[in-house]
């Protein structure tokens, strides 16, 4: 009986131990499936995500690279295109796995047909060659290994429509791929000899106690010392305290500079939480870079 070939995701670490290709694969898509935990679609879309994501490191060229013998390779792409096209018709996958390299992009049709492997191994617009360019011999490869993908019941997107639901949907499964893809590979080169995860997992969120810190916190703030500052703080944190106890939806909040906007949506985003038994805050800032001539 003819003995398979290995395939590595990576190359060695310090205890001389290369990471085997499907144990990557594997792990990345169970880690993205269970930051998605009690969402259906984004679970069945994590697990695509993850199993598709480095599709092709199946390719020769790959291989070759690991050992230094070759450079300047695309091996998300192969992945991506698949995702995209039946049986799994996953576009939110398909995006995250071409972007977890080269960021997320927009979604629109011109861009999505690009990832076709035809196109790309004419001109590929950041003059890559693919690891290899036939997609059903990576995706052998990958059944040869006893990996498996089931296509979803459900997907994210049914259709390329650009809205704010959307990108949230995709934005969040981006990043479970992403987290998972980076922690896998981070306890393969600074975990211990069997790979086990390197950083401790962390705290799940517990929106009372987050809660009652911040308020002793915001409570143990000196008086400003002029008065309408300080009144026109305390009612603006309660009239966000008031509006957490309303139904899930789309808030907006509006107050000048020095309102304490910041700690004051801080203690909406943990008080809502506690009322609707919610799992995270995300928090998103836009950072402006100053440059100079």
């Amino acid at each position: 009986m003819t003995k398979s070939k290995i395939y590595y995701a990576h190359s060695s670490n310090e205890y001389n131990k290369w990471h085997l290709l499907k144990e990557h694969l594997n792990s990345v898509s169970n880690k993205a499936k269970l930051y998605l935990t009690d969402w259906e679609a984004g679970e069945e879309e994590a697990l695509i995500s993850g199993l598709l994501h480095d599709l092709g490191k199946y390719g020769d060229r790959f291989q070759a690279r690991l050992q230094g013998k070759d450079s300047g390779l695309d091996h998300w792409s192969q992945g991506a295109w698949l995702a995209l096209n039946k049986p799994y018709c996953s576009i939110a996958a398909a995006l995250s796995i071409q972007g977890h390299h080269i960021g997320l992009q927009y979604l629109e049709a011109n861009k999505l047909r690009n990832l076709n492997p035809d196109s790309l191994k004419l001109q590929h617009p950041l003059n890559l060659q693919l690891s290899g360019s036939n997609p059903k011999k990576l995706l052998q490869r990958f059944a040869a290994d006893n990996l498996q993908i089931t296509p979803p019941a459900k997907t994210l997107l049914s259709k390329i429509e650009p809205r704010v639901d959307t990108m949230l949907d995709i934005r969040l499964l981006f990043s479970a791929l992403v987290d998972a893809d980076f922690l896998d590979t981070e306890a393969h080169f600074q975990g211990d000899i069997n790979g086990k995860q390197y950083r401790k997992q962390g705290q799940p969120l517990d929106p009372e106690d987050a809660l009652n810190i911040l308020e002793k916190h915001l409570d143990a703030f000196p008086e400003n010392k002029n008065k309408n500052v300080s009144v026109v703080r305390k009612k603006l944190r309660q009239t966000c305290a008031d509006s957490a106890q309303k139904s899930q939806g789309l808030f907006t909040l509006t107050a000048p500079t020095g309102s304490g906007k910041t700690l004051a949506m801080l203690c909406f985003a943990l008080a809502h939480a506690k009322v609707h038994n919610l799992r995270r805050v995300i928090v998103v800032t836009e950072v402006s870079q100053l440059l100079s001539s």
